[in-house]
Parts: C-alpha cells; structure tokens; sequence
C-alpha cells in the first residue's frame, strides 16, 4: 500500500474516533465513562426507566394504597414487601433489555458513531435470552460463592466481570462468555479488581450520603412505636420524592459504572490483543477477535493490484509521470 493512502487511512480513523487508541490508565477510564455517561445521559435514563417503571411505580404506590390515614401497619407493610417483590422480579426481566442497549450505544459512542435509542433496543433484542442466561448463571454463581465464604464471590465476580459486555457486543453463548472473561481477567486480576472496586465503593458511598440527607431534609416516614410492635407514618409528598430522587441517582450511578466496566474490558483487550478498535469499526465489525482481517486484507490486496496497474500504464506510456514521482 502507498504510504499516502495509509496516512489517508489512518486520518479517517482519527476523525471517526472521540477518543485517542491505546492502553487507558485508571484516571482515563473514569474520565472518558464520565463523558460517555453525560454524551448520552437522557438515552441512558429512557433505557433503565424502561426496565424500572414496574418496580418504581410499586415502590411509590404500594405504600400509598395500603396506609389508612397515612398509617401503615405491619400487616400492610408485609403486604408492601410482596408487591415490591414481585415488581423486582418483572424488573429483573427487563432489565437486560436495557442493558444491552446502553453497551451498544456506548461502544458505538467510543467509535464515533451516534445511534438512537431505537437502534440500541433494536440491537438489544437480537442479544435479549443470551443476555438472560448469562445474568442469571453468573448471579448465582457469584451469590454462592458470598454464601461459602464471601472471598470465593468476590473471585468469581472478577473472574466474570466482562461476561455481559462479551455476550452483548462479541456476540458469543453463555459458557463462551464465561471462559473468555476469565481469559481477559487473567494477568490483570488486580487492576480489573481495583478499578471496579473502586467505582462500586466511591458509587455506593456517594449515593448513601445523597439517601441519608433526602430522609433528613424530606423524611418519607415516621415508626411510632406501639404495644404490639411499630407502625410507620406516611408522608405522601415526601414518599414520592425520595423514591423518584433515589432511582434516578441508582440508575445514574449503575450505568456510569457499566460504562467504565465497558472501557476496562477495551482497555484489557487492547493490552492482551493488540485490538485496533478504529480498525474495527471502520469494517463495521462491533466487536471481533483481532484474527479477523478478511476485508483488511482484501483492501490491502485491492491496493496492490491497483498499484500495478499503475506500474503497467507508467510502461505503456513513457513520457508520463513515473509512478511514485513527486
């Protein structure tokens, strides 16, 4: 190939690319999930309320049907628990929906393309029961490994970190998904544990601090003790606002947290595969194992093919130009 044709390449991969190729440090994955994060904000919130209208509209509603007076009695809170129950599980079904969206988006943000919202559940239903499997076999898995003795859980979710972004955007089955996380984990144990530890944490902490304070400044409910055990008073107004003001700050910090588990999972795969991502997308190719040149190398051939018959019309005619001539 000419070297101007690659410069040519190489400025149309730039050009498509917001951020620069090559290995991320710690500060530029939660830099660059923090500008992904706020680049599509409104589509991120549209995705997860998708997934949490049953469970919020149970959260706010059930506590407001079941209070006499704005009283609830411990019957009724029991009754609370149940609906809330039974709206988590509804939830827990959508929700891959969502999140196979938004790590569309935020692959195709990462290569310089703008999908819509359409596109991404588009995308996201082609990978929705794989995506189900693999939530499921991993939960229980990690779930049983907290059980046995809280250190094998915490193995097994980094083991399986990357399992949802491979599933989504590598497109392969459940147990594939399982064995290639553990490949990419492996040699980086404890950057993938650090760097997702230190999300969760910080996350966690901030929000606690945001909840506490909403209950100071606009407390929902009061317990009243009585003889035969508590009851909580009721405020409606209050209720609904710590309720919408609490999911809207988990949703904000769950998908900022599967972004930078998304960049981490490039990041692993740049420094393990040498994967050209803008190489990638400019094929088309989501997500491919770096192995996969076919058109590359078509291109490559097309290139030379031209350049010999360059060199042939250069023979047939000797006063024009040399090929290569400046």
């Amino acid at each position: 190939m000419r070297p101007d044709k690659i410069v040519s390449i190489e400025s149309a991969q730039e050009a498509k690319m917001k951020f620069p190729l090559g290995e991320m440090t710690v500060g530029d994955i939660l830099d660059r999930g923090l500008k992904l994060l706020l680049a599509r904000l409104p589509s991120f919130y549209l995705l997860n309320l998708i997934a949490l209208t049953p469970v919020v509209i149970v959260q706010i509603c059930a506590p407001l049907a079941l209070a006499k007076d704005g009283i609830l009695d411990q019957n009724a809170i029991f009754s609370m628990l149940g609906i809330t129950f039974l709206g988590t599980l509804i939830t827990l079904f959508l929700q891959p929906l969502a999140t196979a969206a938004i790590l569309h988006i935020v692959m195709e943000e990462y290569a310089g393309r703008r999908p819509t919202v359409g596109q991404a559940l588009s995308f996201a239903l082609t990978r929705f029961w794989s995506l189900v499997g693999a939530l499921l076999l991993v939960g229980l898995i990690i779930v049983a490994g907290l059980v046995l003795c809280f250190v094998p859980g915490i193995y097994f979710a980094v083991t399986y970190a990357f399992v949802i972004q491979i599933v989504v955007l590598e497109r392969l089955g459940v147990t594939q998904a399982m064995q290639r996380s553990k490949q990419l984990v492996s040699g980086y144990r404890w950057r993938v544990f650090g760097v997702l530890g230190l999300v969760q944490v910080a996350g966690g902490m901030f929000q606690n601090v945001v909840i506490q304070g909403l209950q100071i400044v606009l407390p929902s409910q009061r317990v009243i003790p009585t003889d035969g055990g508590f009851r909580l008073e009721l405020n409606a107004q209050n209720h609904v606002i710590d309720t919408f003001a609490t999911q809207l700050l988990a949703i904000l910090f769950a998908t900022f947290a599967a972004v930078c588990t998304t960049l981490l999972y490039l990041d692993l795969r740049i420094r393990k595969e040498g994967f050209d991502l803008a190489l990638a997308a400019q094929l088309g190719e989501e997500s491919s194992p770096p192995k996969r040149r076919d058109r590359y190398d078509d291109d490559r051939r097309d290139d030379d093919q031209h350049d010999y018959d360059d060199r042939r019309d250069d023979d047939r005619n000797p006063d024009a130009p040399r090929h290569g001539d400046r």
